[in-house]
């Protein structure tokens, strides 16, 4: 077992920009976390139009110490395109190896 590690899911709904997986995905590497699972659903029709950019939700599953993962959701919360985001943690304290 590995104490002090939950299972996180962080959601994001953003304006749908072409850059905005390499932003939402630099904080993990930056805090050496690797996403366990990504999900990213874009516009309906997969265009990406400058003046209406739309909405684009990422749900991001990941493994980390509840600090970490409070600082890690702060720091994407910021960012310009994010409209909203909320972080869902597990009760458990402790996850199998």
């Amino acid at each position: 077992m590995t104490a002090g590690l939950c299972r996180h899911r962080l959601v994001v709904e953003a304006d749908a920009h072409p850059n905005l997986m390499l932003r939402l995905l630099e904080p993990f590497a930056i805090h050496d976390v690797q996403p366990t699972r990504i999900r990213l659903d874009g516009p309906a029709d997969g265009k990406i139009d400058p003046a209406h950019l739309g909405t684009l939700r990422a749900e991001i599953a990941f493994v980390a110490g509840p600090e970490l993962a409070e600082r890690l959701w702060a720091r994407i919360d910021v960012m310009v395109p994010v409209r909203t985001s909320h972080l869902v943690s597990s009760a458990s304290g402790e996850i199998a190896a």
